[in-house]
């Protein structure tokens, strides 16, 4: 039941991603298409009323030439008759073409002749007030702004136009030169609801719903190969935190997609090595602390039942001693590796002798020295430079880098040290004759753990920390470190530090 339940979860988190991208996705189309409508919408509204505006204001002008040109002095009570009539019929013409409802005005504002008066059955005027414009009067503010030349606004209207606002086209009926009425024409302005804005919006929502099924369709096929290498991602990473790095995945899709591949199979991999340092380390330290403390339990065991003789006791004794310091410099080593690395080590900085250190430091290597017939050069040529470090842990660099020099020094060969000052810096040199170490090894003998062939010298100890020590110490100075080689002919590491005293990182 337990593995049921564990199967179930990275489907979950599979569908919510997918289900979440898929949602933000039609959110943001719908949002998007609601705002292009709602702009779309605007913008119809603005050239419509434009375009009405002008269409009204010109027949009103046209209409008022008319007016004026009917409008004689001399006409007859008949041909007035049959003027207004003629006029009435034009404006129940051009109302109906240009969907509008035109009448005229007198120089008050007040309504005397539309298309309502005028009985289309028996071709008659119905001279008097108009029952669909009763009581209306065209408002001041509009009249003031209307000329021989026409006006045009969008307004509201007192009854019968009250509600939405109107379009309004309007021109002057100028009689012998003097203004003697108005001819409006007026049309309800674009609103929404109008039956050619619900068109407009009918084929908009078709359009939309069509791209929005297209961008669901291509959502669905594009989220689904995110979401594909993702899951498998995650798999891996679950073998990864199993200790399993042997899996990898494969560099390929989008930019992003194949630099997170690379990362994490560079992680994979970065992983894989520290876990075979890890093991390796653990089976070396292991090594090391077994043989010497076999060492010394069998010595002392040997003193105290009596087998080794009173004579040889004080020699077994010294090696005894000897094996107990390396068990002390491994420890020191480790502790000291682990402060560095956690940033609790800080520099007690003093004015340090790098000849008297160097000499120094060599000095612990005094017996095997002798042993191996080394010829040790350079101590006679070197300057006295002082520099401000810790003394402590910079004679811990030296002493490894002379442990390095005499375990691969081949017998009867030479130890060679070199200093010099330069830009405020100091510059170490310890080189050895030797093997000499392989092109392809070289760049990882500072790596934690890591320890070159063992084949190359045969009184090779330690477990790889020696040069990674000594290279986060230096680098703890503010100087570096780095090594060359020649196989077959030599070894040199080298280390600069500033001469003074450098802002502590730990500080």
């Amino acid at each position: 039941m337990k593995k049921s339940n564990d199967t179930k979860k990275p489907m979950r988190r599979k569908y919510n991603l997918f289900f979440r991208y898929m949602g933000f996705s039609i959110a943001s189309v719908t949002i998007s298409f609601l705002v292009l409508y709602i702009i779309f919408l605007m913008f119809v509204s603005g050239n419509w009323n434009n375009d009405r505006m002008e269409i009204l204001q010109s027949n009103a002008m046209v209409i008022a030439e008319k007016t004026a040109s009917l409008m004689a002095d001399d006409v007859t009570e008949e041909d007035a008759y049959d003027s207004a009539l003629a006029l009435a019929d034009t404006l129940n013409t051009v109302s109906d073409t240009i969907e509008a409802d035109v009448f005229i005005c007198d120089a008050e504002g007040r309504l005397v002749l539309c298309r309502h008066m005028v009985d289309t059955q028996t071709h008659t005027l119905n001279i008097g007030e108009c029952e669909t414009h009763s009581g209306f009067s065209m408002p001041s503010s509009i009249m003031n702004k209307t000329s021989g030349n026409g006006y045009s606004t969008v307004a509201s209207l007192p009854k019968p136009f009250s509600g939405a606002k109107q379009v309004i086209g309007g021109a002057q009926v100028i009689r012998s030169g003097m203004p003697s009425g108005y001819v409006y024409a007026i049309a309800t302005s674009y609103n929404i609801i109008s039956p050619y804005s619900k068109n407009l919006t009918r084929m908009f929502v078709i359009a939309a719903l069509i791209s929005l099924i297209i961008m669901i369709l291509l959502s669905y096929l594009f989220a689904a190969q995110l979401v594909r290498p993702m899951e498998k991602m995650s798999r891996l990473t679950k073998q990864y935190s199993k200790g399993n790095f042997s899996e990898r995945l494969e560099v390929k899709g989008a930019k992003e997609q194949q630099e997170l591949a690379e990362s994490l199979n560079d992680m994979a991999t970065s992983l894989s090595v520290i876990e075979d340092s890890r093991k390796s380390f653990i089976a070396n330290v292991s090594h090391e602390l077994k043989t010497p403390m076999t060492t010394i339990g069998g010595f002392v065991d040997g003193i105290l039942d009596g087998t080794i003789p009173p004579t040889e006791e004080r020699r077994y004794l010294g090696i005894v001693s000897s094996e107990i310091k390396r068990l002390a410099r491994l420890v020191v080593t480790m502790l000291t590796l682990s402060k560095i690395e956690a940033g609790e080590e800080s520099l007690n900085y003093s004015t340090t002798d790098l000849n008297q250190l160097l000499f120094d430091a060599l000095l612990s290597f005094e017996s095997a020295v002798d042993e191996g017939g080394y010829v040790i050069e350079g101590f006679e040529d070197l300057p006295h430079i002082k520099v401000q470090a810790d003394s402590e842990l910079l004679f811990q660099v030296a002493y490894n880098l002379f442990d390095n020099a005499v375990k691969f020094t081949n017998k009867g060969g030479t130890i060679r040290v070199g200093m010099e000052e330069t830009d405020g810096r100091a510059l170490v040199s310890i080189s050895n004759t030797g093997k000499g170490i392989p092109e392809e090894e070289i760049h990882r003998i500072f790596e934690r753990f890591y320890k070159v062939d063992k084949s190359r010298s045969e009184h090779v100890k330690g477990v790889g920390l020696g040069l990674n020590l000594a290279q986060d110490i230096v680098e703890l100075h503010g100087g570096d470190i780095y090594a060359e080689s020649e196989p077959g002919g030599f070894t040199s590491f080298r280390f600069w530090i500033p001469i003074e005293k450098t802002t502590d990182p730990q500080e």
